[in-house]
């Protein structure tokens, strides 16, 4: 979002959302949130008397975001009670999709009220994100549009005695919501092609634009003739991912190459939480914390190939069969070869696949793996050609200039049809 929206005025972007995705925000683009707390949301008895609640209304930031990240890091036993073992029991049981009610507050009115918002920009990806959309579709009056990155309707509810149930309805609820918006978009020509045929609504399709004067359009590969040789993995660990990471983490710990030292180094905002630190026991597997954005264009340039991992599991699958990773643009505007480890039928497959810009291993196999590094690192022409497709691409699909303009003339248009 702080990509799409880069270069709007500070005072025309506003954040509405809960006090678990403010954890992590940017003040770069906009600095005027309103976190949804106990005054929007009403946890049903006896779950209000343990669950955390947060504080409704606007953030002030430096002292508010610190103490949000303290209390993160405080808490971390409790996280990982509530997240690892209280939640799935609610969920098998049935009762995870409505344990609280949510309600537009008099105090989120008077901000709303305030802001004069013109349009509105959506994301949900839970029942309770779609219900709460609904209603302010239907507060505010103005035009709407939501954008999905995932997709999250298939995965929304898969376990439990009741996840038929919690399906078909969430699945519903989101089906009404998209009657209520104005406007539909994507992550990628894949979702926007099965979401038509399941909603039969027409998505536009919107992936991560990227600042492409800060890579080089004229990399060029040279042959490997270094005893080592570096793979990178960038971004977060979880639900679409960390099978697939894990499971090539364990093939670099046991690749023996003749002459080549192989490493394995992952950089993520995840580095802290416990399944890190098991990768971290594997050899030649390095984690890393997270880089400030500027400097990635370098790290991504500085290691001698890429690996973008989906998982193979069925829940990981379903979530992103239709996505191309965040990451996937600044992979390719950098230039340097892409490993994708994912299923066949994943979106970012098929796009290496037709535009031959990165190398796909599509099966759960050491050999296949061992293989594909063994050919990146001895077919110079192959890098290179590679290197050269992806790089092309990039600059002409996902240039953010390009990207933001068309982004913005959406926007802009659906604010002046609601005038007319």
């Amino acid at each position: 979002m702080s990509n799409l929206f880069s270069g709007w005025e500070k005072d025309k972007i506003a954040v509405v959302a809960g006090g678990h995705t403010m954890y992590s925000v940017t003040t770069d683009i906009c600095n005027n949130y309103y976190q949804l707390g106990k005054n929007e949301v009403r946890w049903i008895f006896p779950f209000n008397l343990i669950q955390r609640q947060f504080r409704s209304g606007r953030l002030t930031f430096n002292s508010s975001t610190d103490s949000i990240k303290d209390a993160k890091k405080k808490n971390r036993i409790r996280s990982f009670t509530v997240n690892q073992l209280f939640y799935p029991m609610l969920e098998w049981l049935g009762l995870f999709h409505c344990l609280f009610k949510t309600r537009l507050s008099p105090e989120l009115k008077i901000w709303l009220s305030e802001f004069k918002p013109e349009v509105l920009y959506l994301q949900v990806s839970t029942r309770d994100t779609v219900v709460y959309a609904t209603k302010l579709v239907d507060y505010l009056g103005i035009p709407a549009v939501i954008h999905n990155m995932d997709d999250w309707p298939s995965t929304v509810s898969t376990r439990g005695i009741f996840k038929k149930y919690w399906s078909r309805r969430i699945d519903k609820e989101f089906g009404f919501l998209l009657k209520k918006v104005s406007l539909a978009l994507s992550i990628s020509d894949a979702m926007s092609e099965a979401y038509l045929k399941r909603y039969n609504i027409s998505f536009i399709p919107f992936h991560n634009p990227i600042e492409t004067y800060k890579y080089n359009y004229n990399k060029t590969i040279s042959n490997n003739t270094r005893d080592m040789f570096r793979i990178l993995y960038m971004g977060r660990i979880g639900l679409a991912n960390k099978e697939t990471i894990k499971h090539f983490a364990e093939v670099i710990s046991r690749l023996d190459i003749e002459g080549i030292t192989i490493e394995f180094e992952i950089y993520t905002s995840d580095y802290n939480k416990p399944f890190s630190a098991r990768l971290s026991k594997f050899k030649s597997v390095k984690i890393n914390p997270p880089i400030e954005h500027e400097a990635v264009p370098a790290l991504l340039n500085d290691f001698d190939l890429l690996l973008l991992p989906l998982d193979f599991t069925r829940d990981g699958e379903k979530y992103a069969q239709y996505s191309i990773p965040t990451k996937a643009s600044e992979y390719m505007a950098s230039g340097t070869p892409i490993l994708v480890y994912a299923p066949q039928q994943t979106a970012i497959v098929k796009f290496c696949t037709q535009n031959n810009c990165g190398h796909c291993v599509t099966d759960i196999d050491p050999e296949k793996i061992k293989e594909a590094i063994k050919t990146l690192i001895n077919n110079e022409d192959y890098r290179q050609m590679l290197s050269t497709n992806a790089i092309k691409i990039a600059f002409s699909r996902f240039d953010a200039t390009k990207v933001r303009n068309e982004f913005r003339e959406l926007l802009l248009w659906l604010s002046t049809t609601a005038v007319e």
